[in-house]
């Protein structure tokens, strides 16, 4: 099954992003000027009667739509380089992750998608920020769920890894999560470039889903690896360090 480690993208790209931030920023003023403008002049066309102004009517409603969608992705730019430093305290992947799949059961009742969650036991806790990395297992269990328009099984696992040595280095033992789907899958041409900004196969999609989970995981010292199989699913491995024996007494 072809694979692909993130540990191979350069950093320059994340760099780009974050010079990148002040420009979108100053974009957003416009866009919400834009946005207000449009809805008044709706508002003052009232209920159209004469075919030209209905399609001055709809015109204007197109131009609502995309200029929400901008202010959607410019959102979602502004969030992704703004994670820079996070708030690490002892957390229990194990609990957070049941809460996050009990949260949105409802969901995957709807998609017919089967849920497994395999805890590891025992498994120690680790120094996060909460807020960010249930937002990076949020992303990565919606990108499975969109790899399975027609449902599937989603399976979430987590493991205590020991030590090992990849590519030269020596890992310390470290925790896993893993995120499996029987879904689409990736092709082998795309698979290095899905944690790339902007790579999206859904056109409603900001293409900086995995990218943000990235840049959370990195930003805890972890890595993520991504292997796919077309027409078979995706399985993506998180790798976070374990937290020190000192931080689990506070």
């Amino acid at each position: 099954m072809p694979r692909f480690d993130a540990r191979e993208i350069d950093r320059w790209d994340q760099d780009v992003a974050s010079l990148a931030g002040s420009l979108v920023h100053e974009v957003k003023n416009p866009l919400s000027t834009l946005n207000i403008s449009a809805q008044l002049l709706l508002e003052e066309a009232g209920e159209p009667k004469s075919p030209k102004e209905q399609r001055a009517v709809r015109r204007l409603q197109v131009m609502r739509e995309e200029i929400a969608r901008i202010e959607q992705i410019v959102s979602s730019f502004l969030q992704y380089v703004r994670l820079q430093t996070i708030e690490g305290r002892p957390i229990d992947v194990n609990a957070l992750i049941a809460r996050l799949l009990s949260d949105n059961s409802e969901a995957h009742e709807r998609g017919k998608i089967r849920v497994h969650f395999k805890a590891a036991e025992d498994l120690p806790k680790i120094s996060a920020d909460e807020v960010l990395l249930r937002q990076a297992f949020l992303n990565l269990i919606r990108n499975a769920e969109h790899a399975m328009p027609d449902g599937g099984e989603l399976i979430v696992r987590t493991v205590l890894a020991a030590g090992d040595e990849v590519a030269g280095e020596t890992r310390e033992p470290h925790v896993e999560i893993e995120v499996i789907d029987t879904g689409v899958g990736i092709p082998p041409e795309q698979l290095t470039q899905v944690f790339r900004p902007y790579v999206s196969s859904k056109r409603e999609g900001t293409g900086l889903g995995l990218p943000t989970v990235l840049r959370i995981v990195r930003l805890h010292g972890g890595g993520i690896q991504v292997e796919s199989e077309p027409g078979q699913g995706s399985r993506f491995v998180v790798e976070l360090p374990i937290e020190s024996s000192g931080s689990d007494e506070q």
